[in-house]
């Protein structure tokens, strides 16, 4: 038998009614909430992911950059160096020519070897004229690349950092999220001096220009810096081969000198004497001196005195002096960093941090220096690699602000 429903019941019902909704209300309201929340914890993943690949290629353009630029310091060096090569080669060669007229004027009277020295010097003669033409031609060659090298370093430097801020903003733009690059490099964070399109310059102060003579002579092969050696020696009597090319700078342009020397010696007790075989030398701006004291074009003038200035009159010369390149070079041997940040356009201000490392290394067990010693970040190795690295939370702090400020901005402008 059923009970009768009064009115108590009914309303106890109701209200079990009432707290099952709300009940079931707030379910709902929290699996919505935290549906809300996963979505944007995976929408601030993935604006994290975006902002480190962001952040990676920019690296990426970064190193190449200037490991590109290490690549054409080298190659100016090595472009420099082959001139004074060609020059010492036709130094050399115009010691020998010179030896061979005085060899057949000596040997004239004696049978048989006056035959051979005479064509020997008619041979040098015939191959004097497009032996200086082609050095003259290679020489204009080599300054004709070292001034498309330098233009080459210009123009990738500015390709460079314009094609970095493009790449941001395809890889930024290019997702669904639709995110914008945001205080790109800003000036407030403390990296702000070592980006790298900003910790390098165009080096044409003095200073610079005698670094890169400098390291020109110290690049120069053996058979450049010095050729001087004894041919034979009998005591009383020997004879005596010296010569070297040097390079110098003179009012931002790079000279360069080459001398050659043969000479027999006689020395006794309290005298020496020397007798001049031949000399030779070349030249590129300014005029091999007639005398010199120093240790310079392989001790030429101290052990062949004669000879070499007979090499210094007779020096053939080729062009003008070229310009010292405008080389690329750091401002500080330090690494470079990147950091940038991404947000979303539209909706809820959602954003995001990473930064670029970009350093120099040089592994010791591939490429071991013969000092043993740490190289320092330079732009004449092309050993420039990048990573994607931690940001300091002070850094991020200040990002945040920075962040919030302008959405505010941007909110009251619309």
């Amino acid at each position: 038998m059923t009970m009768p429903r009064t009115p108590e019941t009914r309303t106890s019902g109701g209200y079990i009614l009432f707290a099952a909704a709300l009940l079931l209300l707030g379910f709902a309201w929290a699996l919505f909430s935290v549906t809300e929340l996963a979505q944007d914890a995976q929408m601030q993943t993935e604006i994290q992911h975006v902002a480190d690949n962001t952040a990676a290629a920019m690296g990426v353009v970064a190193s190449r950059d200037l490991n590109f630029k290490a690549v054409t310091n080298r190659a100016m060096l090595a472009n420099d160096v082959a001139i004074g090569q060609a020059l010492a080669l036709l130094s050399w060669f115009e010691m020998g020519h010179m030896t061979s007229q005085r060899l057949a004027l000596y040997s004239a009277w004696i049978p048989y070897v006056n035959t051979v020295s005479a064509h020997l010097a008619r041979t040098l003669q015939h191959m004097r004229v497009p032996m200086t033409s082609g050095v003259h031609s290679f020489v204009a060659f080599q300054q004709f690349v070292l001034q498309g090298l330098e233009h080459a370093q210009w123009s990738f430097h500015q390709a460079t950092w314009i094609s970095s801020l493009l790449t941001a903003h395809h890889i930024a733009e290019s997702n669904h999220l639709k995110l914008e690059l945001f205080l790109l490099n800003h000036q407030t964070l403390i990296d702000v001096k070592t980006l790298w399109f900003r910790f390098q310059r165009r080096q044409t102060h003095p200073v610079a220009q005698s670094d890169y003579v400098r390291m020109v002579q110290d690049s120069r092969d053996d058979f450049t810096r010095s050729r001087t050696y004894r041919w034979f020696d009998a005591g009383f009597i020997y004879a005596q081969k010296a010569g070297g090319t040097e390079a110098f700078q003179r009012l931002g342009q790079v000279h360069w000198q080459s001398i050659d020397s043969l000479s027999l010696h006689q020395r006794a007790l309290f005298w020496r004497s020397e007798h001049r075989l031949g000399g030779g030398g070349s030249f590129i701006g300014s005029r091999p001196p007639l005398t010199s004291r120093s240790s310079d074009f392989g001790e030429s003038y101290q052990r062949n005195r004669l000879s070499s200035r007979d090499g210094a009159r007779i020096a053939r010369s080729l062009t003008s002096g070229h310009r010292i390149p405008r080389y690329y070079e750091l401002d500080q041997p330090t690494d470079a960093q990147i950091t940038l940040v991404l947000r979303t356009r539209e909706g809820p201000v959602l954003w995001a941090a990473s930064r670029a490392l970009v350093f120099f290394d040089r592994p010791k067990d591939l490429w071991p220096r013969q000092d043993q010693q740490y190289e320092r970040p330079n732009l004449f190795n092309a050993l420039w690699q990048s990573r994607v690295v931690a940001i300091p939370s002070y850094e991020l702090a200040i990002l945040a602000t920075q962040v919030h400020a302008d959405s505010i901005f941007r909110e009251s402008k619309t």
